[in-house]
């Protein structure tokens, strides 16, 4: 070790270094110095922007931190790679445990003197021991989660020696990425956050997994609609929610200029003055709230300029109090929307269902839920609507242990897709209980026009102490784009696009045209269901189909007047559905 620091001070002394340095000392000598004590440290970079934090370099005989980069010097940009020597002075310090070198007085990086740095193999026992804190490691360990990976949140590893820590940070491509499943090896560094060691994987390839991409990142937010939906956690009562009601709203205000979105559904809203001060705040918004009794009120947060209100309203016909929260019914808000020049309307309904697992609380939500579709079915059947709030309830199972979710009548209709499926699928998380109770769901008049793949957890760790500075629950939005006859699945322009027709006529007795188009030759079928969601009839039954458009007549005279689903699919897995109705 002696002969490689001797031999690295030799090489930057002989060359145009930016400054004169001491002779470097051993990493593993300088991590027993006390802190603020000044050291001279050489070794090769493992960690270089990937953490948006620390630089991580080692010697042959430790790893050790340096932080404070950024602030050598205003025009300072971090051109280094892995593996290239780096000789640093500074003084020895600390952050939430973890040492590193801080008030640097000198650096220079050598990428002449790069080498590849191999980690060494460790078990989570040592890892937690903290002899190898800040050093590039390999462990052989099981992650405790399937499914994607959620940013700057921990895991759970274990391997047969103990269990301990991984660490996502939201900078790196594993955002979004599936996690490995059974034992698996992972590289990283060991990073500490207090007490806790933590291995810090610095992107895929260290996991051996494939990064996630969105559809459509491509497409500009000013040619798509995108809608969000977040619970606010008791805004603007510090009673209940953040004891800080000014640092939540300023957060509120980021997360919304951080997604963009244009129209935004809240629950959770609980002073009405912060919420007028909010939207008075936000010069490009308007706001709707909700006029019920109860202090947490759903509202609504839109984009002036794309959103143009018609009316609003509490959905109460029909409606049972006691299956609504005690009277937090759904909030009906009907507008225009306007991208490109192309306008839709809009019916969306902002929902906060009743929480908790006990089993009134669960029939509460099942009741209402049943309510809301036979409302929706009677008076919307036709329209474009899109469903979304705090279900309090997942939509694969419940979160009352031994029950299927009360959103199944939802789930299981064709004429419905609850598009952020997916994402509880996928193991993500909707609020720090674990749980994916936030959801969007669309009918099928939409289909055609919802990007698939873009609904997402927003990624909130640009605010610092999110989940206790300004809401227990994550912002789920996604993705629409208006265009005239565009596939689910392609954003791009083709000769001819997968798409599905309105039939002519419509309404139809008895017979009626359906019209659709294929980009590219398929597998096809297309068929007929009732609102129960029982196929009455198979038009086109898994035959091979050449790329081009394409007529079919659907004879109805045996059937009962009353609205019907046509479903069109494809061998790819593209699928599109449009309702029609029959009248004799």
């Amino acid at each position: 070790m002696q002969k490689l620091t001797s031999v690295l001070a030799l090489f930057i002394l002989t060359t145009s270094s930016l400054f004169a340095f001491q002779d470097p000392i051993p990493i593993s000598e300088a991590r027993q110095l006390s802190e603020g004590t000044e050291v001279t440290v050489a070794g090769h970079v493992t960690v270089t922007d990937e953490f948006s934090g620390p630089v991580y370099f080692q010697d042959e005989s430790g790893g050790i931190a340096w932080f404070d980069y950024t602030n050598m010097r205003e025009d300072f940009t971090l051109n280094v790679q892995r593996g290239d020597s780096i000789v640093v002075t500074g003084n020895i310090g600390f952050f939430n445990d973890l040492l590193q070198v801080v008030d640097a007085t000198s650096y220079e990086f050598f990428p002449e003197a790069n080498k590849e740095v191999k980690p060494v193999e460790i078990t989570v026992q040592q890892m937690n021991s903290g002899e190898f804190e800040s050093q590039l490691v390999s462990m052989n360990v099981d992650i405790n989660h399937g499914g994607a990976f959620q940013g700057n949140t921990n895991y759970e590893i274990t391997d047969n020696t103990g269990t301990g820590e991984l660490r996502i940070d939201r900078y790196t491509d594993l955002v979004g990425a599936e996690a490995p499943e059974g034992v698996s090896t992972i590289v990283g560094v060991v990073g500490r956050f207090r007490d806790t060691f933590q291995l810090l994987p610095r992107d895929t390839e260290d996991l051996d997994a494939e990064p996630f991409e969105y559809p459509g990142e491509e497409v500009s937010k000013e040619n798509t609609f995108e809608v969000a939906t977040w619970n606010v956690e008791w805004f603007g009562s510090t009673e209940f929610g953040p004891s800080d009601e000014e640092e939540q709203f300023r957060n509120i205000m980021t997360v919304v200029e951080n997604v963009d979105a244009d129209l935004y559904a809240f629950q959770e809203v609980s002073n009405t003055v912060v919420f007028a001060r909010l939207v008075d705040s936000l010069d490009a918004y308007g706001g709707i709230i909700a006029d019920f009794s109860q202090t947490q009120k759903t509202a609504y947060l839109f984009k002036r300029a794309v959103v143009d209100s018609l009316d609003s309203e509490l959905v109460t016909d029909n409606m049972t109090q006691s299956y609504w929260a005690n009277g937090r019914y759904p909030l009906h808000f009907r507008f225009n929307v306007t991208i490109n020049g192309k306008t839709r309307e809009i019916d969306a309904f902002n929902i906060h269902a009743k929480a908790f697992d006990d089993a009134d609380s669960y029939n509460q939500r099942e009741n209402a839920s049943r309510e809301l579709k036979l409302y929706l079915d009677n008076v919307h059947a036709s329209d474009n609507v899109i469903l979304l709030g705090d279900y309090n309830d997942r939509v694969t199972s419940s979160i009352t242990s031994g029950e299927n979710s009360p959103y199944d009548n939802f789930v299981d209709a064709p004429d419905y897709k609850v598009i952020t499926q997916s994402l509880e699928e996928r193991s993500f998380e909707s609020q720090a209980s674990g749980s994916f109770i936030d959801h969007i769901t669309i009918t099928s008049e939409l289909y055609d026009e919802y990007i698939t793949g873009t609904e997402r957890v927003e990624n909130t760790t640009y605010i610092g102490s999110y989940l206790s500075s300004t809401s227990d629950h994550y912002p789920i939005w996604t993705r629409f784009q208006f265009e005239t006859l565009v596939s689910n699945e392609e954003i791009v322009n083709q000769p001819v696009n997968f798409s599905l027709d309105q039939n002519y006529p419509n309404p139809f007795n008895p017979s009626t045209v359906i019209s659709y188009q294929l980009a590219e030759n398929s597998t096809v079928t297309l068929q007929i269901y009732d609102m129960l969601g029982r196929e009455v009839a198979t038009l086109v039954n898994s035959e091979r189909k050449a790329a081009g458009s394409y007529d079919v007549t659907f004879e109805a005279g045996d059937l009962a007047s009353g609205l019907y689903i046509y479903q069109l699919r494809t061998a790819a897995g593209q699928q599109l559905t449009r309702k029609m109705m029959l009248v004799k």
